[in-house]
């Protein structure tokens, strides 16, 4: 009996309806429902432990943070009373001191009788005895008033310097000074030149309108170093008895020329009731 040829299987998938397709994909989109409830689900419950624990973590460092500000200031309450004790009574130390130094300048100097002395040295004394006096009220009012050196000088006419001609100095015929300080105005003649009375940094600007596109101008110290170009402004350590010059340039034409100083601190910073 021949045998009968094995059926070869088929790999055609099976085929379902309209209906089991339907039915299918409800299925699939009750699970996947599922599986999304239970992540939202999961999310909510790990965001509410989140929000309770920071919550508690920042409660936390609120209560220790504010306890210790709480410790910080009473000791810095502390040490600032004791600090203000401490400074009142080296105040007071200093006020006795100095009221011990001043001079006295309702009481005149009167020799002792018994000494023996000739009028020449008992003016002398006298003499000495303001001027120290003076120089005394001279360095408070430096102490007090750092900025106590202030000038300012201007010449607004137009000036030229003919071409090829040695630098020139230039005169300025408008002057702001403070008394006593580093310009000696007579209020009458033109002025060009500054003498440092006091030693320190100053802060310095010169400048002016230039007519041209050739030369320049400059401001030089004791007529050989070089500070600075017109235009600028700089800090310059100075000393006493420097003598400031503005230069003007052969071929330079220009206006408005101006130079200003001041004194930012004095290099000897001296108190009342002291010497050097």
């Amino acid at each position: 009996k021949p045998s009968s040829a094995k059926k070869a299987p088929s790999d055609k998938p099976p085929e379902y309806n309209q209906g089991q397709v339907q039915e299918i994909n409800k299925k699939v989109d009750s699970k996947i429902h599922r599986v999304e409830e239970n992540i939202l689900q999961w999310i909510d419950e790990e965001t509410k432990t989140l929000k309770d624990t920071l919550e508690k973590d920042i409660v936390s460092i609120r209560t220790e943070v504010d306890t210790k500000n709480i410790e910080m200031n009473s000791k810095v309450q502390t040490s600032i009373a004791d600090l203000k004790e401490e400074m009142t009574e080296k105040v007071a130390i200093i006020d006795n001191k100095l009221m011990d130094n001043i001079f006295d300048t309702a009481t005149d100097y009167i020799p002792n009788d018994s000494q023996e002395q000739s009028p020449g040295s008992t003016k002398a004394i006298l003499d000495l005895k303001n001027k120290l006096h003076q120089n005394c009220n001279t360095l408070r009012f430096l102490c007090s008033e750092p900025l106590s050196v202030q000038f300012s000088m201007w010449n607004k006419n137009e000036i030229a310097v003919p071409r090829g001609d040695d630098p020139r100095i230039i005169c300025f015929n408008w002057i702001n000074c403070n008394a006593g300080g580093a310009i000696d105005d007579d209020g009458v003649s033109d002025m060009h030149t500054v003498v440092i009375p006091i030693a320190g940094p100053y802060l310095l600007s010169l400048g002016c309108q230039l007519m041209g596109h050739s030369g320049g101008i400059q401001l030089k110290r004791n007529k050989r170093e070089k500070l600075m170009d017109g235009g600028r402004s700089d800090i310059v350590d100075l000393n006493e008895d420097d003598v400031l010059e503005v230069y003007a340039e052969g071929g330079t034409k220009f206006k408005e020329v101006n130079l200003m100083g001041c004194l930012l601190r004095p290099r000897v910073f001296i108190t009342p009731g002291t010497t050097m």
